[in-house]
C-alpha cells in the first residue's frame, strides 16, 4: 500500500524542468472578444474609423483625438455563459453568471489656441478586460479508446524506474519534489502514475523503462467526467498620447501594460474497468494558476474626407513574461483498498512567450446628424505566436512548430450602425472571427444592440451581445487526447456611463 500524504503544508518548487505549455496557452491570450464599453459593444466594436469612444482607443489610437471633449467614462457587464461539450457523442451544458467592471477611461483634451497645424493635443488612460475567463464546461462519456493509464504511460515510457520508486529514507512528497528539481515534469507523471498503481514496470528492476497498464489491462471502454473551471482576467492598461492635425487627420500611439491571472481546475473522474481489474474509481485533479504581465504599442490614424472616414492602425506584438503554478493529486479505489497521492507541492515553471502583431483597417459613412455605419477587419497571423524557446529548450521547440503547422493567417469582420433621434441613438453590430485553426474549427461570432441617451453633459449608454466560440481541446495533451468540442454561448449585458469634463 502506498502512503496517503495529507494536503497540510504547501512546498512551493521553482524548477528548470520544463512544465508543458501547448498552443492553448498562447491562443487563451490572442483570440479576439467583444469587449468594451456599452456604446462600442452594441456597434459590433466597428470603431477603428470612428474614434471618439474609450473602448476605440485600444483599435486605434487617434481614436482619443476625436474626443471633442475632456471625458471620464466607466462600464460594468454582466455575463452568462452557456457552455456546451460533446465528448464521444455524449453532450452536456453547464450555466454559468458574473458581473465585473468592464473599462474605466480618462482622456484630457488641450486645444491649441495658436496658429499652428496641429490643432488639438489629447492624452488618455484606459483600463480595459479584454478577456474574461471565467466559465466551466463539463464533458462526459464512454471512451471506448483511452483512459488515464494511457495518460500516465505517455510519460513513462523512457523513464527509468529508479527515478519513480521510493527509498526507505524519503516519502511520496519528497520523490515527487527531487524528481521536479533534477527530472522534470514528465517524471513527475510517471512518478504519480506508478505510485498511484495505475501502470506498472514491465520488468521490477532499476534499469526498466517500459510500462503497462494495471489499472485496465484489458483495454475496456471506460467512463470519463471531465469537469473544468476556469478563472480570472486579461487586462490591458492603455497610456495614449494623440493628436489632430489641421481639420481632417488625427494621429494616435498607445503603450499597454498587461496582467493576466488565469486559474484552471479540470478533475477527471473515471471508472467502470470491468472484471479484470482492481480499480473501481479514479480521480485525477490539476490546479493551475497563471500570472503573467506583458508590454505592447500601437500607433494609427483616421482621416476625415467629407461624410467618410478612414482609419488603420497597427498593433504589436505582446511581450508576456508568465509564471505557472501547478499542483496535482490522484485518488484511485480499489477492491484491496485506497489510495491517495497528494504531494502538497506546487511546481512554478517561468517562461516568455509573445501574441502575432495585428493590423486593423476601417471605413465609416456619416449620415450628417442621424446616424453612420462603420466597418472593420482585422487581420492576424496567428502562426506567428511563439514562445521564448530561451536555451533551446525541446518542448517549446515543438509547440512553435506545432503552431507554425496548425494556426493560420484569420480575420476579424466587425460591421455597426447608429441612428440619433435627437438625443437617443439606437445601435446594432455584427462581429465574425473566422477560424484560426487549420486542422480544427475555431471560431467565434455574433450579434449586438444597444441604446444610449446624450444629457449634454453626460451620457448613458446600454448594450447587449450574443456570441458564440465554436472550438475543440483535447482532454489532456499527452495520451489521454481525444477531442472534447466546445460550444460556448455568451450573452453580455453593459452599461457605460460617461461625463464631460
Amino acid at each position: 500500500m502506498k502512503k496517503f500524504i495529507p494536503h497540510v503544508l504547501m512546498v512551493f518548487l521553482f524548477t528548470s524542468g520544463t512544465y508543458a505549455q501547448y498552443m492553448d496557452d498562447i491562443l487563451r491570450y490572442t483570440r479576439t472578444e467583444l469587449k468594451g464599453t456599452a456604446r462600442y459593444v452594441a456597434m459590433g466594436g466597428a470603431f477603428n474609423a470612428l474614434g471618439g469612444d474609450f473602448s476605440a482607443i485600444k483599435d486605434n489610437p487617434a481614436s482619443a483625438a476625436v474626443f471633442l471633449n475632456s471625458e471620464i467614462g466607466l462600464s460594468f457587464s454582466n455575463f452568462e455563459n452557456r457552455v456546451g461539450t460533446n465528448y464521444f457523442g455524449n453532450t452536456n451544458n453547464i450555466d454559468s453568471r458574473f458581473s465585473a467592471l468592464s473599462q474605466f477611461g480618462l482622456v484630457l483634451v488641450l486645444n491649441d489656441t495658436q496658429a499652428s497645424d496641429f490643432v488639438k493635443l489629447t492624452f488618455a488612460y484606459n483600463y480595459q478586460n479584454d478577456h474574461n475567463f471565467n466559465s466551466k464546461f463539463n464533458a462526459r462519456g464512454t471512451n471506448p479508446n483511452r483512459g488515464i493509464d494511457d495518460y500516465f504511460l505517455s510519460f513513462a515510457n523512457g523513464v527509468p524506474y529508479r527515478d519513480i520508486k521510493t527509498y526507505d529514507d524519503e516519502d511520496l512528497s519528497q520523490s515527487y519534489k527531487y524528481l521536479g528539481e533534477n527530472n522534470g515534469f514528465f517524471s513527475q507523471q510517471a512518478f504519480l502514475g506508478y505510485q498511484s498503481y495505475m501502470i506498472n514496470p514491465v520488468i521490477i528492476d532499476d534499469s526498466n523503462t517500459q510500462y503497462v497498464s494495471n489499472s485496465n489491462p484489458d483495454e475496456r471502454p471506460v467512463n470519463h467526467d471531465f469537469f473544468v473551471t476556469h478563472s480570472g482576467k486579461n487586462s490591458k492598461h492603455t497610456f495614449s498620447l494623440s493628436a489632430q492635425y489641421q481639420k481632417n487627420l488625427y494621429l494616435g500611439l498607445n503603450l499597454n501594460s498587461h496582467q493576466t491571472r488565469f486559474n484552471r481546475i479540470d478533475n477527471l473522474i473515471e471508472n467502470n474497468y470491468g472484471g479484470a481489474s482492481t480499480f473501481d474509481y479514479t480521480e485525477f485533479e490539476n490546479n493551475l494558476l497563471t500570472l503573467g504581465e506583458g508590454f505592447s504599442f500601437q500607433f494609427g490614424a483616421i482621416y476625415k474626407a467629407a461624410k467618410i472616414r478612414f482609419g488603420l492602425s497597427y498593433h504589436s506584438p505582446v511581450w508576456y513574461k508568465m509564471t505557472d503554478e501547478l499542483l496535482q493529486s490522484i485518488i484511485t479505489i480499489k477492491s484491496d483498498g485506497n489510495d491517495t497521492i497528494d504531494p502538497g507541492i506546487i511546481n512554478i515553471y517561468e517562461y516568455n512567450m509573445s501574441t502575432p502583431s495585428r493590423y486593423s483597417g476601417g471605413l465609416a459613412y456619416i449620415f450628417g446628424s442621424k446616424g453612420l455605419i462603420s466597418l472593420q477587419y482585422d487581420l492576424v497571423s496567428y502562426q506567428k505566436a511563439s514562445f521564448d524557446i530561451g536555451n533551446g529548450d525541446i518542448n517549446f521547440i515543438n509547440q512553435n512548430e506545432i503552431i507554425n503547422t496548425k494556426l493560420k493567417s484569420a480575420g476579424t469582420l466587425k460591421i455597426g450602425s447608429e441612428y440619433r433621434l435627437g438625443r437617443l441613438s439606437f445601435r446594432c453590430g455584427y462581429f465574425n472571427q473566422e477560424s484560426i485553426n487549420r486542422k480544427s474549427t475555431d471560431f467565434s461570432k455574433g450579434t449586438s444592440f444597444g441604446l444610449g441617451y446624450d444629457f449634454g453633459g453626460s451620457a448613458l449608454n446600454f448594450g447587449f451581445s450574443s456570441l458564440v466560440f465554436n472550438r475543440s481541446e483535447p482532454l489532456y495533451h499527452n495520451g489521454l487526447d481525444d477531442p472534447i468540442e466546445i460550444n460556448k454561448d455568451q450573452f453580455q449585458f453593459l452599461v457605460s456611463y460617461s461625463l464631460k469634463l
